[in-house]
């Protein structure tokens, strides 16, 4: 499955809870790599919300949180059908459910020259 989104800034919070150690073992034991320490932030429309329904009801991986850090389920994608990473569900957030978290395992902002706005596609 395919959807489109644009390129939007989030809230900076991300390179903080990707630096927890119970997040980035996790990360690492089922992606392969450590991540980048931050995310990619994508918004898409309704319908493409819809369509992610069905996938992320079942493929996603439960990565367990501690006392102080919240459950976040994980969706393996592949950005542009080129980066490997996965986008990332926190189960406690303040995100509207249109908006994606791609985690990889480079700074996609730089490496690809992505600026908000920017559209890219998410094949899962």
């Amino acid at each position: 499955m395919k959807i489109k989104g644009l390129v939007t800034s989030g809230s900076q919070k991300g390179m903080y809870f990707m630096s927890q150690e119970v997040y980035s073992s996790q990360f690492k034991e089922i992606l392969g790599f450590n991540p980048f320490k931050g995310t990619l932030n994508i918004l898409i429309d309704e319908e493409n919300l819809e369509n992610l329904q069905p996938a992320k009801e079942q493929q996603t991986v439960m990565i367990n949180g501690s006392d102080k850090f919240g459950d976040v389920l994980l969706l393996k994608a592949r950005l542009e059908d080129k980066v490997e990473g996965a986008v990332i569900f926190p189960v406690k957030t303040h995100h509207p459910e249109e908006f994606l978290e791609f985690i990889a395992r480079d700074n996609l902002r730089k490496t690809l020259h992505l600026r908000d706005g920017d559209e890219v596609s998410l094949i899962f």
